[in-house]
């Protein structure tokens, strides 16, 4: 059983980049006392503010209130240990408007490691160990934090300009922290573990830690390597009133416990829950999951707008987990969604894109995804809601039996694809098709395929829709199949040119109930199962039908071959 302690242990060998040498002509803070040396250091702060001041080689300091920062000042702690002791129920380090009202300004700290003690106690805010509150210009650079229990780590909240870099973390709960108000904050080189979200944005908070709350805006999180029993990034929007907006997340490796990146809301708090999250880009993610617990974007907001995901690494099986779920918890429509440059080596019973019952989603990008293996019954991309505009784009699938590259499934008996176009696919496989839409309520109505081959699916398309499908140099390279199997509520009507079939191919099937018209010539199918419609045409492949084998086309209720002018 994999427990907090040796989830937290697994990240230990995480290591930072030493620090830079400290400036010549720093004030010193004075040495351990051996007793509790908060009011000497927070004495000689408040006499070096504005200026630079430099911990005592080696020093080991124990506090019992908040070291307090003033405004322009730059505390350099390399080498030192500060330690909050139990019982002291307040923050570590905070800077002086966190007390004091008004704003601070250009307050660095670099180096140090920074413990909260098992037992230190504390109500709401206190609770966090590094606790900035209107703050604009904030370096935190080289800082080792610990704590043993209570809350965030490193916790923003109205700040702006704020920049939080080589950081290593062992701590109980969140690593860094943003509550808004926050503009241009940049967080990089984060290592090491924590007990919940890494990184976290949420720009109003719970109940129990909601001091400050507005817009995050502008931020950028990346280099991230670590251990987290929750999400490594989680941003959400807040409550309503408040929004993330115009975020980029990249280069994300490591552990998570459940997913890697979550999106939208937490629900155990109405305070976190409804804000808007817009302009998101999520870039060179590697990152894993503990087995079943989680997939590596999960997206979940009542109140996304768009997102772009690229550049997926997935090694490895992904088990019963989607490595992308659309899931807003109650239904709501998300603006735009892009997934670009995936790599996996194996998809399992799950798809790699998932989009839930709740889920609307205006418009969506599938393209650069290359799919190594799959499991049998298994799509890259699923539909159980509604998206409005598919565009699938440069794709490579080889798939083990029955799967598929976009699947409406059966049990989501009212999805919908209301326009989707697939080019530049090719798909290796034993079985199943290209596209699905196996119920009769499913909603596909027009569909278009360039450029694109199969080798070894039976069907371009599997339809029991009401579906008008465009195609143009497509190739069907195998003999079980052909361009549409049409179920017995299904009416398809198939246009275009560069139609190639393998020797055997059947090119359509039509269950009783059903209908097929062609306007392809190149479909070669045998025309008894096609609906006369006049000035539809074909390949006619049954010998048996008096118009004879070859290109035909309907006048009337008549079929005649184009050549020799017969007819049936």
């Amino acid at each position: 059983m994999i427990t907090r302690r040796t989830f937290l242990a697994a990240a230990g060998g995480l290591v930072l980049a030493g620090d830079a040498p400290p400036p010549k002509g720093t004030v010193s803070l004075p040495p351990p006392s051996g007793d509790d040396d908060t009011a000497a250091l927070n004495a000689a702060l408040r006499g070096a503010a504005g200026g630079v001041v430099r911990g005592t080689d080696n020093a080991h300091y124990r506090v019992s209130a908040p070291l307090v920062v003033p405004s322009g000042t730059t505390l350099i702690m390399s080498g030192c240990t500060v330690t909050l002791a139990a019982g002291s129920a307040c923050n570590l380090l905070t800077n002086t408007a966190v007390t004091g009202g008004g704003r601070d300004r250009d307050i660095s700290v670099i180096g140090g490691t920074w413990v909260r003690a098992g037992g230190v106690g504390g109500t709401g805010p206190d609770l966090h160990t590094l606790r900035w509150r209107r703050v604009d210009g904030l370096t935190l650079r080289g800082l080792t934090v610990r704590t043993a229990s209570d809350k965030y780590a490193i916790s923003l909240g109205d700040v702006a300009d704020t920049t939080i870099t080589e950081i290593k973390f062992a701590v109980h709960s969140d690593g860094v922290h943003i509550q808004g108000p926050a503009a241009r904050t940049r967080i990089s080189g984060i290592r090491g573990s924590t007990g919940d979200d890494t990184v976290a944005i949420t720009p109003r908070d719970w109940q129990a830690y909601d001091d400050v709350s507005g817009p995050v805006t502008d931020t950028v999180i990346e280099d991230i390597g670590a251990a987290s029993l929750a999400a490594l990034v989680k941003v959400l929007g807040g409550s309503p009133e408040t929004a993330a907006l115009r975020t980029t997340v990249r280069g994300v490796a490591g552990l998570a416990g459940n997913n890697v990146i979550w999106i939208g809301d937490d629900t155990a708090d109405w305070r976190t829950t409804g804000g808007r999250v817009d302009d998101l880009v999520v870039e060179q993610v590697t990152a894993g999951t503990l087995p079943g617990r989680g997939g590596m974007v999960h997206i979940n907001g009542s109140a996304v707008g768009r997102v772009r995901l690229r550049g997926l690494r997935i090694q490895g099986p992904r088990g019963n987990e989607p490595l992308v779920r659309v899931a807003p918890f109650r239904p709501a429509t998300l603006d735009g969604l892009t997934v670009e440059e995936v790599n996996v080596e194996q998809l399992d019973a799950a798809p790699l894109l998932s989009i839930a019952r709740t889920a609307t989603i205006g418009e969506l990008l599938l393209g650069g995804v290359t799919v190594a293996g799959t499991s049998a019954g298994t799509a890259v991309a699923q539909v159980a809601g509604v998206v409005n505009d598919l565009t699938v784009r440069g794709v490579s699938l080889t798939a083990s039996g029955d799967s598929y590259l976009l699947e409406l499934p059966g049990w989501a008996t009212r999805a919908a694809v209301r326009r989707a176009s697939v080019t530049d696919v090719r798909i290796v496989g034993r079985g199943g098709a290209l596209v699905s839409a196996s119920a009769a309520t499913h909603v596909l109505p027009l569909l278009t395929v360039d450029r694109t081959r199969t080798v070894g699916t039976p069907w371009l398309v599997d339809l029991n829709t009401t579906t008008e499908l465009s195609v143009s140099d497509v190739t069907i390279d195998g003999t079980n199949g052909g361009v549409a199997r049409v179920r017995n509520s299904g009416a398809a009507v198939v246009r275009g040119d560069g139609l190639r079939f393998g020797r055997g191919s059947r090119g359509a099937t039509v269950a009783a109930g059903g209908s097929l018209v062609s306007y392809a010539l190149e479909l070669a199918v045998d025309v008894s199962e096609l609906v006369r419609a006049d000035g539809s045409r074909a390949t006619n492949t049954n010998a048996a039908l008096s118009c004879g084998t070859g290109p035909v086309e309907c006048t009337g209720l008549t079929w005649q071959h184009l050549r020799t002018g017969a007819t049936w």
